[in-house]
């Protein structure tokens, strides 16, 4: 039976005025320009390569995309897998990129999935504190290569030692952050048992997804929408880029759109 991977994120679209009306941009001065759209993408993995290196089947890849509210996104997520007899797979594995809202997902719509941080963000978290505990940009780029191999080994107390060793009891407030955010996460940061049982441990598929599923289409220079009408052109976005076209389609829940 075939691992059944789960993968969410979102990306901005450009709107129209009318659409962000009231609603704050990113920045502190000025309104927002774009709506988040949540895609999720859905894939299985049955082989491994000669050097053991996992391999997405081949066809397996669906996606869905929608403006609705994060919890409310779960819900259609977990249909869509259902859909796809997730039920039947022999581990679900749930890929996210470290925010509260992935893993918020993960805990109420898949419960049973083993979560799993993607590593390249954990790279950049590593990279950022290397950067907060030394101006000198080689010794920050030393400190965070050794930090990555030894993450990538599962030696996170290693790391965590080290950082002691330098900043004592009381780190600066950008070093505690990213430390916060390790031991928030390390339950999903055992890459070497991910490694020896076969599993991708990159979220790269629903980020491509983003690129290419919506940013291909929907974000293109001078483009500005409605959602009704980005949830349209999403939707068949989706169904012409999952496996299955136009039937992946068809069986979609409904009412994708607030």
């Amino acid at each position: 039976m075939p691992e059944f991977y789960v993968s969410v994120d979102g990306t901005g679209v450009p709107m129209i005025r009318a659409e962000v009306a009231g609603r704050a941009g990113r920045g502190p001065d000025g309104p927002a320009r774009t709506r988040e759209i949540n895609l999720a993408a859905l894939f299985t993995q049955t082989l491994r390569d000669a050097e053991g290196q996992p391999i997405r089947d081949p066809q397996s890849t669906t996606y869905l995309a929608s403006f609705v509210p994060a919890d409310q996104f779960g819900s259609l997520v977990r249909r869509a897998a259902l859909a796809r007899d997730v039920a039947s797979a022999q581990r679900v594995i749930f890929l996210g990129d470290g925010a509260a809202w992935v893993w918020e997902i993960a805990r109420t719509s898949f419960p049973q999935a083993v979560q799993i941080l993607d590593y390249y963000h954990a790279s950049e978290h590593l990279m950022d504190l290397a950067r907060a505990l030394s101006d000198d940009a080689g010794c920050a780029r030393n400190w965070a290569l050794r930090w990555q191999s030894l993450t990538y080994d599962s030696q996170l107390d290693d790391v965590l030692a080290d950082v002691r060793a330098v900043t004592g009891p009381t780190p600066a407030e950008a070093v505690q952050r990213e430390l916060d955010y390790l031991e928030r996460n390390r339950a999903r940061l055992d890459y070497r048992h991910y490694r020896e049982q076969g599993w991708f441990i990159g979220s790269g598929v629903v980020e491509a997804g983003c690129k290419r599923v919506i940013g291909q289409r929907l974000k293109q220079s001078g483009m500005f929408w409605r959602e009704t009408g980005a949830t349209a052109v999403a939707s068949l976005r989706c169904a012409l880029l999952s496996a299955g076209g136009w039937e992946h389609l068809w069986r979609q829940p409904l009412r994708q759109a607030a």
